[in-house]
């Protein structure tokens, strides 16, 4: 529901009242004489329907015209963040064996969403997930731990020439994909009960972009041209850059401003592994192919650094006060 402004009203020399809206309490099947539940969540009051059950969330897509596939991928994944407890795809016609394996296939990439009935002509899909079982800050630590284990196994891939590994590296990328949706979606149905809040969507698409950047290099390591001249310079900046991300993800939650801030000042180093591994590439394709690496081991180094400057706001944000 839309906000809604009321005026606060005195009764009784010392009561204050506001109105509830009249179509919540129907929504939430209420009336005249039931309980509801009034709790302070960060300096705001949030009014809950108490003692009653959640209303479902239930959306529907109706295809009433060929659909392009990514449009379709697009418009399901928008649904998922949006939130639902069931979602109808519906068509006009007989939904293709081809929709049909697209359908199937975003219910196996997103969390908690499972194909619940089939027919010729829709298909029905539940969130089987209790959220409250699975808080942000889990779900953002275990998507840092896969982005962690993704840049650990480029390392190896590249040390080992093995692009078997690079290769499997590429494909976890949709595994960090789940968590950022789940994050979203979580955000935009919890974004009045943690200040942290905001703090944990951004921290989640800065590392979905480290595991973007992570397949980049696993994907022009795999390619013909002969980059072998700047292989351990690469390793070596790698390592860094994934040093410096464990060293933010570990300090995230902590409250030490000092040890925030040393890693937010690496960012001249990070600068200058990028520079060496651009000299040492020589001329060619193994200088372009240098570049590419090196912007992407860069990037990582960076992104990490903004880790420890988001975690210095969050501690800002939750205090009047602090002592250096």
């Amino acid at each position: 529901m839309a906000a809604v402004t009321r005026r606060i009203q005195l009764t009784g020399g010392s009561t204050y009242i506001i109105s509830i809206p009249g179509k919540w309490v129907k929504e939430n099947g209420l009336d005249r004489g039931s309980e509801v539940s009034v709790e302070e969540v960060n300096g705001n009051l949030v009014v809950s329907a108490r003692g009653q059950k959640t209303r479902e969330r239930n959306r529907r897509i109706n295809i009433t015209k060929a659909m392009d596939r990514d449009l379709l991928q697009r418009v399901l994944t928008a649904a998922y963040i949006a939130g639902f407890d069931t979602l109808v795809v519906r068509s006009n016609q007989y939904i293709s064996q081809e929709m049909r394996e697209d359908i199937k296939r975003f219910a196996k990439v997103v969390m908690g969403v499972e194909i619940f009935e089939e027919g010729a002509n829709s298909i029905v899909l539940q969130n089987v997930l209790d959220s409250s079982t699975f808080p942000l800050n889990k779900a953002i630590n275990r998507m840092a731990l896969n982005v962690d284990v993704m840049i650990q196994d480029t390392i190896k891939g590249i040390e080992d020439s093995d692009t078997s590994l690079l290769g499997n590296v590429i494909q976890r990328d949709d595994e960090v994909d789940r968590y950022q949706w789940y994050v979203y979606r979580e955000v935009r149905s919890r974004s009045c009960e943690d200040s942290r809040v905001p703090f944990f969507l951004i921290i989640s698409r800065i590392l979905e972009r480290i595991a973007d950047h992570a397949v980049n290099i696993c994907r022009t390591w795999q390619s013909p041209a002969d980059v072998s001249s700047v292989r351990d310079e690469v390793i070596n900046g790698l390592r860094s850059s994934h040093s410096l991300l464990k060293e933010a993800l570990e300090a995230f939650y902590s409250t030490d401003l000092q040890r925030l801030n040393a890693i937010v000042s690496k960012k001249g180093s990070v600068v200058a592994e990028k520079v060496r591994i651009i000299e040492r590439a020589g001329n060619g394709d193994a200088l372009i192919q240098a570049i590419s690496v090196s912007e992407d081991i860069a990037r990582i180094g960076l992104y990490s650094t903004d880790i420890a400057e988001l975690a210095m706001d969050m501690i800002m944000s939750s205090r009047d006060e602090i002592s250096l």
